[in-house]
């Protein structure tokens, strides 16, 4: 009987030990398995969480690139920036009686008021086919976009009518401290800035108009939306919209 309960003890301990060996084996495969498969994700999954600008041919990039150094260009964007200050002129002359704080400048950011042609030059350098926008958060990082002196000097002129200043952005909210670095290094003052919130890939044409009722939500009547994508202009809010030229890339 001695003998035959510690045959059963013996079995039970061996099918314990089989029972755990073969979990800790199971486990060990799927961790295996599910790190592979993280370490083997594509790019574009990272990339594509960076930015929602659409993917673009590298000739229409570099085309684009070539187009915003043209005389072209440079009459577009000033003819959109004088626009905007003679639209607020003429608001303020025909409505005297008005509290200037009660109103609204609302601005763009890249490409608007500041300039990424350097990371934009780079990619077009490394690009075959079409672009690969990676490296566009490490970019922003740097905090090294530019100044576009003549929209900024429309924002300028707008603060000293006492006219609040706004900013919104399609850049994520977790890039708002080197976003912030940017705006200081390039003079750029503001009273408010609006960013995507992060991993969020709701359309910057269905964004930037919500923001923007939030804006006048608070009181303020927006006259000028400035900005360098038909969706930073589209879906109301603002008196008079100014478009920018860019056809280096599009944003929907």
């Amino acid at each position: 009987m001695q003998k035959i309960s510690r045959f059963k003890l013996n079995t039970t301990a061996g099918k314990a030990f089989a029972l755990g060996l073969g979990l800790l084996l199971t486990q060990s495969f799927w961790t295996q398995s599910f790190l592979t498969d993280a370490l083997s994700a594509p790019a574009w999954a990272a990339v594509k969480d960076e930015t929602t600008k659409e993917t673009e041919s590298a000739d229409e990039l570099k085309n684009g690139l070539k187009y915003s150094h043209s005389a072209g260009y440079q009459k577009e964007f000033s003819a959109a920036v004088k626009k905007g200050r003679d639209f607020i002129e003429k608001y303020l002359k025909e409505n005297k009686n008005i509290d200037p704080s009660s109103l609204a400048v609302v601005s763009d950011i890249d490409e608007t008021i500041l300039d990424n042609r350097a990371y934009m030059e780079e990619k077009a350098k490394a690009a075959v086919k079409a672009v690969d926008w990676s490296g566009w958060e490490d970019w922003m990082a740097k905090a090294e976009a530019k100044p576009l002196p003549q929209s900024i000097a429309l924002l300028k002129f707008a603060r000293s009518k006492g006219i609040a200043v706004f900013l919104i952005t399609g850049r994520q909210e977790h890039m708002r401290r080197a976003t912030i670095a940017n705006l200081i290094k390039a003079g750029i003052v503001y009273d408010g800035l609006y960013m995507r919130k992060d991993h969020d890939r709701t359309a910057a044409s269905q964004i930037k108009p919500e923001y923007r009722k939030q804006i006048e939500d608070m009181g303020y009547k927006i006259l000028v939306n400035i900005g360098d994508q038909e969706s930073d202009l589209s879906g109301g809010y603002s008196l008079s919209a100014e478009k920018l030229p860019n056809k280096m890339y599009t944003i929907k």
